[in-house]
């Protein structure tokens, strides 16, 4: 496999299309409304774990995990949009979206749980949060940097997931559900409960992944 190129190292694919097709006269409030599947990263106890150890062991650590989720929501169709320190925010777009989440859900956990065991490096406990909708995908920022990002309430549902989520485990809600085929939900998704988060109007299903 070649090497990608910097500029495509560095930044989501999405953002290095815009600035191929209009340069350096992207406009400034540049938005596209869309129906996604955003899945949140995390890693559980991470506050405690860069208190008691070295910075370098914490990044080393960081750095493997990141580099396997990477790899893996690449692989299933799904676009990383952004780090966010000891996790990530990744995109699942088009038709076959939920099925790609949730297959990538899948091989995370599994690929993660296995690295954990066998790895000598800090713990890396990782949870996971999902959940599909319509987002607005802008240009955020000014002249002196800017950022595509995603804006709307299914990224901060999908984040907020994620937060209570426990280590190794994927919390999706009802709405990615409706996105799978009967079979794939009956094998791999089991009935959470409901979730009542601060500033909700009202209470949602949340469910876990079952491999």
């Amino acid at each position: 496999m070649k090497n990608l190129p910097p500029m495509r190292s560095f930044l989501p694919p999405e953002t290095v299309e815009m600035i191929e097709k209009y340069g350096s006269d992207i406009p400034g409030d540049l938005a596209f409304d869309q129906e996604m599947t955003i899945l949140f990263s995390d890693m559980r106890g991470f506050t405690e774990l860069a208190e008691k150890s070295e910075p370098r062991e914490v990044y080393a650590t960081i750095n493997a995990s990141i580099a396997i989720q990477t790899r893996i929501i690449i692989r299933h169709g799904g676009s990383i949009n952004k780090f966010l320190g000891d996790g990530l925010l990744a995109c699942f777009s088009g038709e076959n979206r939920g099925v790609q989440a949730l297959h990538c859900l899948l091989e995370l956990i599994d690929e993660l749980k296995r690295h954990e065991e066998a790895s000598d490096r800090l713990p890396c406990r990782i949870g996971f949060g999902m959940h599909d909708g319509h987002v607005l995908f802008g240009l955020l920022g000014d002249e002196m940097r800017k950022e595509f990002t995603v804006i709307g309430d299914v990224a901060n549902t999908a984040a907020r997931l994620c937060g209570i989520a426990q280590p190794f485990q994927g919390l999706m809600t009802e709405d990615c559900l409706r996105l799978m085929p009967k079979d794939l939900v009956k094998k791999h998704c089991r009935y959470l409960n409901s979730v009542y988060f601060k500033g909700k109007s009202s209470g949602m299903e949340v469910f876990y992944i079952d491999s």
